[in-house]
């Protein structure tokens, strides 16, 4: 019997899906990428967004043209409960530990380790603490145990996620183990909420060498009044931007990506301009713009206020078009510097601040056979656009 697992929406998404292969291929499953081939099908599931939902509902249809049996799971079965009745489904979404037999979906290279379930935070936006429910945590040995199994495995750089990764009391005692693990040559923390970022979380970051300079702090908004109607700590504003403040000052060169929400209910010009101001003054070196999408089951669905989708639209261009010009003259300040780049193929690599498929890129100019994906590689900077860089092969 051949098995098709289909992973939709984000990295801990695909952490599950990758403990569901591993299940299926311990109960004697072989696993396929064919959807011709495959006997059933698999799908991990995502409902955060109403697009995601729309996606996995689409996929589940396109999959019923094969006539093969049809699993379900992830977010969508939770989210939609008794009305979620024309497939089977499969709980995913339980706080696993090293002991559940695990397939990788990534590269050999990389791999993401979720280390918490669940979120406490309550964001009134936000559907998670619904779908996954509080947080609950995993143990620091059980953690490390996946971790030094990965190590053996040719893994060179671990990521860990969570709903909210900053939330684990564990986490910089976590990461200096990490760090003394062997064969692992960059740690990365994803979804860091900015208000459970310590002094000991950032000594960690400063003083471990293989802990990567770059931190994924989605701060949403730097309104005041947008924040308290967001239900999102730290408020107000102005502790968003010490904190900033202090991570640049503490952890030298450092790279923080964030991620706004644009067209939150009750967001006026002024609320805005300030978002506008902020992005001026910060100049992340990465960041993700979000247009706000109105989720049944959120406190913000009943809000008044509700902002136009052209609206919505002109605030998110103005924002991109902002960060764009900042992303295009930080990365020109890097023409004719040498970085380190773990090369994965097809002339292409990845610096220490660029998380997989989410950030930039380097490409190598000319394309070079001197090196085998998941090598780091030294490049000497030529080009630079807003998104990607370009460089030549440094010989060591």
């Amino acid at each position: 019997m051949k098995a098709c697992v289909i992973s939709l929406g984000c990295p801990k998404n695909l952490c599950d899906s990758e403990v569901i292969m591993g299940k299926l291929a311990a109960a004697g499953y072989e696993l396929t990428t064919s959807e011709k081939q495959a006997d059933i099908f698999v799908v991990n599931t995502c409902a955060f967004l109403k697009t995601a939902r729309d996606e996995a509902l689409a996929t589940l249809r396109q999959l019923e043209r094969f006539k093969k049996p049809i699993y379900a799971a992830g977010c969508l079965p939770v989210y939609l409960g008794k009305k979620f009745t024309k497939y089977p489904t499969i709980d995913s979404i339980d706080l696993h530990s090293f002991c559940v037999p695990r397939i990788k979906a990534t590269p050999p290279w990389t791999a993401y380790v979720k280390i918490a379930e669940g979120c406490d935070n309550r964001c009134s936006y936000c559907l998670i603490p619904q779908i996954r429910g509080k947080l609950r945590v995993r143990k620091v040995e059980d953690i490390l145990e996946e971790v030094r199994w990965l190590a053996g495995r040719g893994v060179k750089e671990i990521i860990f996620v969570a709903q909210d990764t900053t939330a684990h009391p564990g986490l910089p005692t976590l990461l200096r183990k990490t760090s003394r693990i062997k064969g692992i040559r960059w740690i990365r923390l994803m979804y860091a909420h900015p208000a459970h970022i310590t002094e000991k979380l950032i000594k960690t970051i400063k003083n471990e060498p293989r802990i990567v300079k770059y931190l994924d702090l989605p701060i949403q908004h730097i309104s005041d009044k947008i924040l308290k109607l967001m239900n999102r700590p730290p408020r107000p504003g102005h502790q968003i931007i010490n904190l900033i403040s202090k991570l640049r000052r503490e952890i030298p060169k450092v790279r923080i990506r964030t991620s706004l929400i644009v067209g939150f209910p009750g967001e006026t010009r002024e609320d805005f301009e300030k978002l506008i101001e902020l992005v001026k003054w910060a100049r992340f070196d990465r960041l993700g713009v979000f247009k706000y999408s109105k989720e049944a089951g959120t406190p913000a669905f009943k809000m008044r206020g509700q902002v136009p989708e052209k609206v919505k639209s002109y605030r998110f261009h103005k924002l991109m078009a902002l960060q764009n010009r900042i992303s295009k003259e930080l990365n020109r300040k890097l023409i004719g510097q040498t970085l380190e780049v773990l090369y994965e193929g097809q002339g292409k690599g990845r610096t220490a601040f660029d998380a997989p498929e989410i950030d930039g890129y380097v490409k190598f100019l000319p394309r070079f056979t001197g090196a085998g994906p998941g090598e780091f590689v030294k490049a000497r900077i030529i080009k630079a656009s807003a998104y990607a860089l370009s460089g030549r092969l440094v010989p060591t």
